[in-house]
């Protein structure tokens, strides 16, 4: 199973980081069409709303990004090393290895360069050895690519200059931008109460009990009932 890079997780999957750095270029790019027509007040576009061929783009060059940092060694990744040429070769692959490494090592930026990595295995393959089981350190690639925290909201005319909030508040306002919580959108209470499971405020882990508030709080009220609506019986009071 891929681990997702969240906060507190030591390393990810390079597929998990991949995904990480292409939602953090589409919502900059979402930013940007924001800030190009903000005075006329248009509102900030979901990134599910992108045209298909812009989200297309975008991935592809976060994608692209992500491999020009590893062959550059701004991000050290490591992976299961294997010598050996399978006995039996999987007829779907150009050249198949067996007898993987039990413990990582060092990917190299001369075998990044060399390799050609295979997006749909996750595997680094070069001349004469492969890497599976990739993995990469979280915090060298949020050093690049940080997750969007949101602004907050400017203070009325002749408020305070300092807009008053909690880590609980911010907390909750990073959970709508990773999933993408909107009206359309409200996601599943489990998913967003393991994701705050996950998540530490001021180096204390999120409590059980908190985590099941926060998740209630940033999704509409009408999401929380779920089910058929109610429907009004006859009033019994008025018959015969």
């Amino acid at each position: 199973m891929q681990r997702s890079c969240t906060l507190g997780s030591s390393s990810c999957s390079v597929s998990a980081a991949i995904a990480h750095v292409e939602r953090v270029e589409l919502e900059d790019y979402a930013r940007s069409l924001y800030r190009a027509f903000s005075e006329a007040h248009h509102p900030l576009p979901e990134t599910s709303e992108l045209p298909t061929e812009v989200t297309r783009s975008v991935r592809r060059r976060a994608r692209d990004g992500l491999l020009l940092a590893l062959r550059d060694g701004y991000i050290r990744a490591t992976g299961r090393l294997s010598t050996t040429r399978a006995l039996f070769p999987d007829p779907r692959a150009i050249v198949s290895w067996r007898l993987h490494a039990s413990d990582p090592s060092l990917i190299t930026t001369s075998e990044w360069r060399v390799g050609e990595f295979d997006v749909s295995r996750w595997e680094l393959n070069g001349p004469s050895w492969q890497y599976i089981q990739i993995e990469v350190p979280e915090f060298m690639v949020k050093a690049i690519w940080p997750d969007y925290i949101p602004d907050t909201v400017r203070p009325a005319q002749g408020a305070a200059d300092v807009v008053y909030t909690t880590p609980y508040l911010d907390l909750m306002q990073a959970a709508i931008m990773h999933f993408g919580i909107s009206p359309g959108n409200q996601g599943k209470k489990e998913c967003l109460m393991d994701w705050f499971l996950e998540q530490q405020v001021e180096g204390e882990p999120v409590s059980q009990k908190l985590a099941d508030a926060m998740a209630t709080l940033i999704r509409l009220p009408s999401a929380q009932r779920g089910g058929a609506k109610r429907v009004p019986g006859p009033d019994l009071r008025k018959a015969g």
